[in-house]
């Protein structure tokens, strides 16, 4: 995991469960069910995007995919990446001993 991101927040490990749990889930559904704000959830996308963040200040660590939305291309469609699943398959061995 160090080798990814040593900063990675609990917070955000939640947000990759729950777009686990919820393939294609917006970001405005993913604050409401992660109790985070939307600009915490777009940076935080931004940053576990394949593209990375827009400023151009970190790297893309490639955990999540954004799609548009084909009946509206305002909303992006949150699912995880083969190396985000990859990682919460980790994590989830880690915790429970395997």
């Amino acid at each position: 995991m160090r080798t990814i991101n040593p900063q990675i927040r609990a917070s955000q490990i939640e947000m990759l469960i729950t777009v686990q749990l919820n393939p294609g889930i917006s970001q405005t559904d993913l604050a409401v069910e992660c109790d985070l704000t939307l600009s915490a959830v777009s940076r935080a996308v931004d940053v576990f995007s394949t593209s990375g963040r827009r400023d151009g200040r970190s790297s893309a660590l490639g955990l999540l995919e954004a799609r548009k939305v084909p009946d509206n291309e305002r909303l992006l469609a949150l699912y995880l990446t083969p190396k985000g699943q990859q990682i919460l398959k980790l994590l989830s061995e880690i915790n429970h001993g395997n």
